[in-house]
């Protein structure tokens, strides 16, 4: 078994996705909506991001030295994090507000540093709202505020109650199932969850490769260090 034809539809997946968006915004644009994000808006990049595990290996496998080395250290805070949440909306919740933001961002620019290879969940993501909304922990807003946001969104638009465009999230949510499916049918088992700690167990682990040489053991090898963490991985077989 080999990872060549999972890798050959993710670059499909992605071309794929990328199209539907370019078409989507400027579908929207002829409706006098705008989308809203562009280079250097990063108030996204707080949120978990969760991708098939072929996705994290693409972006493994180009990463430098210092990317691991970040990679490593936002793998423990995590792992800390899943420990210590009292359930996945406190994650979420603390993930946004004490991450510091993806370890993928740029400090300087607020750009991207691996944009071509960004995950279909990223990919997906475009803003019907100015990016101070796509900051805004909704938690903390009054109820009439909340109320005349939910008011002011189309809901045959946007991926209520989200500001986000419906469409190329319906669209990723089905092409990472379809890696998915085909990760089953190579390796019989499938692998999703947590960008960064996806990314750091195959770094740390060559998960890819024990994959391709022995996928019946996987199972074991995950409960045996511990590594299946209720928030950051799902592995089914």
């Amino acid at each position: 078994m080999s990872w060549q034809k999972l890798h050959s539809v993710l670059e499909q997946n992605r071309r794929r996705l990328d199209l539907a968006c370019a078409a989507a915004v400027e579908q929207v644009g002829a409706t006098w909506s705008t989308i809203y994000c562009a280079k250097g808006c990063a108030n996204c990049c707080t949120l978990a991001v969760n991708c098939a595990f072929a996705e994290a290996r693409a972006i493994a496998a180009g990463l430098n030295e210092p990317q691991r080395q970040l990679i490593g250290e936002r793998a423990a805070w995590l792992v800390q994090l899943n420990k210590d949440a009292a359930d996945l909306k406190d994650f979420l919740r603390r993930h946004r507000s004490e991450s510091g933001g993806c370890p993928f961002l740029d400090p300087v620019t607020q750009s991207c540093q691996i944009y071509a290879q960004r995950p279909l969940a990223c990919r997906a993501l475009l803003s019907t709202r100015p990016a101070a909304w796509c900051g805004v922990d909704f938690s903390t807003l009054h109820p009439l505020e909340k109320q005349a946001f939910l008011s002011s969104l189309d809901p045959q638009l946007v991926a209520y109650p989200t500001h986000y465009l419906a469409t190329p999230q319906e669209l990723a949510t089905e092409l990472e199932d379809e890696l998915q499916a085909v990760m089953l049918e190579q390796f019989n088992c499938t692998l999703s969850g947590n960008l960064i700690y996806l990314i750091w167990l195959q770094l740390e682990f060559d998960l890819a490769e024990q994959l391709a040489n022995a996928p019946d053991q996987l199972a074991r090898f995950l409960q045996s260090r511990e590594l299946e963490q209720s928030y950051l991985l799902q592995f089914r077989q």
